[in-house]
């Protein structure tokens, strides 16, 4: 019988790579190999054991049974592979490895690139990828062992996860200057009478939002939703569009309030603030890179403080 001891690793990373984008022009791309290479190693991987491990359906890569299978046993392995680096590594006090960063939408365009590229230059050694996701999610990715450091706009109890704010956000109503006039200020009481662009309900920035408004007796639920979003950008754009009022961090309609394309609304009796964390699991080991990322970023977000926008109270 075939000993998956014996699997070559280019071949599994070829294959792994090609499960994940469900392509293998895309794994190819992603791994600097030509597609037919690709192709040859996962063929050869599936002659090896003599099973399909994907179904090529066109364009379209589905993986078979055997290939999820595969493919669960084999990230293990390549943690563990990853694992040793960054231990060997560390034996010689050596700041390496990979880092794995999950942001919510407004850190991962608003406040992790600074960050990130400021610890990429000073940290050659270290490999920094960014996976955007709404904050319930980046919060299970965690969770599940598939980060190593979380930056979100929610907070969870979860006994198993640690959360340090970092720093300060203001969420701001907008409008586009035709459906509504910065000059009529409004109230939590009021807000049922317009049109909402929402984010879909794993976003921080609604929970934020929601959470603010129960202080006022006022469930998020009632507001005439015309639409329901994923992305930060969409939010703008409806809004620009005149569908109706949202509710976004003023970092990330800083330049559009400027430029006149939409105007901030006062709400007159609500506090909207929220804070950011850094979320790290409390029971996964950590190498000295991540440890310095984790320090890095909290360093960095309090000089950055008081800019932009951004405070602490």
């Amino acid at each position: 019988m075939y000993s998956i001891e014996m699997i070559d690793y280019r071949k599994l990373e070829a294959f792994c790579k090609v499960y994940e984008l469900q392509s293998f022009s895309r794994a190819g791309k992603d791994l600097f190999l030509s597609q037919p290479t690709i192709s040859a190693h996962v063929s050869a991987l599936e002659s090896e054991l003599n099973v399909p491990l994907l179904d090529r359906m066109g364009r379209i890569v589905l993986p078979t049974e055997a290939g999820t299978i595969l493919y669960k046993y084999a990230k293990k392995a390549f943690a563990s592979i990853d694992a040793a680096k960054a231990e060997i590594a560390q034996l010689h006090d050596e700041i390496a490895g990979e880092i794995v960063i999950g942001g919510s939408t407004i850190p991962a365009h608003y406040l992790l690139p600074r960050v990130m590229a400021k610890y990429m230059l000073k940290n050659t050694n270290v490999d920094v990828s960014l996976k955007v996701a709404d904050s319930e999610a980046v919060i299970q990715m965690l969770s599940e062992g598939n980060l190593s450091v979380g930056v979100v706009g929610a907070y969870e109890n979860d006994p198993e996860l640690t959360f340090i704010p970092i720093v300060d956000d203001e969420l701001v109503v907008i409008a586009s200057p035709e459906y509504a006039s910065p000059n009529q200020p409004l109230s939590a009481e009021s807000l049922e009478d317009h049109s909402w662009v929402m984010r879909e309900r794993g976003s921080g920035t609604r929970k934020a939002f929601a959470n603010a408004l129960a202080e006022h007796n006022v469930d998020i639920r009632a507001l005439p939703s015309v639409v329901q979003v994923e992305s930060t950008n969409a939010v703008i754009q409806f809004v620009k569009a005149g569908m109706g009022l949202s509710i976004t961090s003023r970092l990330a309609v800083l330049a559009e309030v400027e430029r006149g394309d939409l105007v901030i609304l006062p709400v007159s009796n609500m506090k909207l603030k929220r804070q950011f964390f850094c979320v790290y699991h409390n029971r996964r080991h950590y190498f000295p890179a991540i440890h310095s990322f984790i320090q890095f970023l909290k360093d960095e977000t309090r000089a950055m403080r008081g800019e932009a926008g951004i405070g602490n109270d």
